[in-house]
């Protein structure tokens, strides 16, 4: 009786320190939603493991206090399954679908007084946490060997909380082992696997946080697109030939010194949101300076690079209409920009227009060169550009 007090004790300990520290994790770093689930998860089974020890204290709250820990052995495995769904961003409605289901059948055995509602009840309980283990299972994805050794390791304990519905079969009343029998076979296994959840929760809690930590390094904060030193990471995963476009606001200062700061950020803010709705997935845009874009064009051709290009310039005043850029003598005439493209460069008639304009050059990264010189001739082009399609 008392080793399991002692051992019951300790899981609550544990499962509370990974609560609370899941839990502050999710507050303070501001973390995503399933670092919150996982706290809860965690607090759940405390509480679980709480009830036993008390209905063990208490004879005459053993049968109510046992029928609790049940529901909260369920509500700790579901809130784990569903933490791990709403990190992987899936739908999660088997989940709760099982967890009403299992919570149902829990109330009719205990309520309806059921000579075998112990029984009942653990195997339940057993049988939903192991389904719930195993959307785990299926959830993760084995991105590497390390992500498939915890996938293994998960399904080997998700086999024993099965296995722990059959062991309460057998311990049913008459049955084929002791009720204490089943006590030490659920003592096996459950500060093992608590403990190695609760690791697996941190540890994955913590290389979010790193990852986000080298996405936010690698981001501008105003436009959310690549910086200098993002472009040059993600440039890394390109090979042979590709466009490189360089694009710059036209009049940027002026919009700053007459309008403020606050208006140019918007201004910039909505030329980036232009870029990510006309560029493809597999293409990628940066800022490396105050109204200075890179763009980088992975498989296409010049012509098509000029034609898509072309399609950005002429889509900007009306993308950047709504910017809040001032209205009436605050807005003044400015002349579409030009396209520069290769070694010499290809203008478009320009646009008069009463909105923000921006100026392009393009060229095409040769083989073996350095991106650092396929940037500079982009930025030549551009200055080319600028001369002969932007007015003053």
């Amino acid at each position: 009786m008392l080793a399991n007090v002692v051992a019951s004790s300790s899981i609550v300990v544990i499962s509370l320190l990974f609560g609370v520290a899941l839990l502050a994790a999710w507050r303070e770093l501001g973390l995503k939603r399933h670092a919150m689930l996982w706290a809860l998860s965690f607090m759940a089974a405390a509480v679980g493991h709480g009830l036993r020890i008390s209905g063990g204290m208490f004879p005459f709250l053993e049968i109510p206090f046992a029928s609790y820990a049940c529901h909260a052995s369920v509500a700790s495995f579901t809130l784990l399954a569903w933490g791990f769904r709403q990190r992987a961003e899936r739908p999660a409605r088997f989940v709760f679908l099982f967890w009403g289901l299992t919570t149902i059948f829990l109330v009719a055995v205990y309520e309806f007084g059921w000579s075998e509602w112990r029984m009942a009840s653990r195997m339940a309980t057993a049988i939903a946490d192991a389904v719930m283990v195993a959307v785990i299972v299926v959830t993760l994805k084995p991105r590497n060997r390390a992500a498939e050794i915890v996938r293994w390791l998960l399904a080997i304990y998700g086999i024993y909380v099965f296995a722990v519905a059959i062991v309460a079969w057998l311990a049913r009343p008459g049955g084929e082992i002791s009720g204490p029998l089943f006590i030490v076979f659920l003592s096996i296994g459950t500060p093992t696997g608590m403990i190695g959840t609760g690791i697996l929760t941190m540890l994955i809690v913590a290389a979010d946080l790193a990852r986000d930590l080298k996405q936010q390094a690698m981001r501008d904060p105003l436009t959310g697109l690549y910086n200098r030193r993002g472009l040059e990471e993600q440039l890394q995963g390109f090979a042979g030939r590709f466009v490189v476009v360089a694009a710059d606001l036209d009049h940027f200062k002026a919009i700053n010194d007459r309008l403020g700061h606050a208006a140019g950020d918007e201004v910039i803010a909505g030329f980036a949101r232009h870029l990510r709705q006309k560029l493809r997935r597999e293409d990628i845009a940066a800022r490396i300076g105050g109204e200075e874009f890179v763009l980088v064009l992975s498989d296409t051709e010049p012509a098509a690079a000029e034609a898509l290009v072309e399609d950005i310039r002429r889509g900007v005043p009306a993308a950047l209409a709504g910017a809040e850029i001032g209205s009436g003598t605050d807005m003044w005439p400015i002349a579409g920009a030009s396209t520069g493209a290769g070694n010499g460069p290809n203008t478009f008639p320009s646009i008069e227009t009463g909105g923000v304009t921006a100026s392009f050059g393009l060229t095409v990264r040769r083989d073996g060169e350095a991106f650092a010189v396929t940037l500079a001739r982009a930025d030549a082009a551009l200055y080319r550009s600028k001369d002969a399609g932007r007015t003053g």
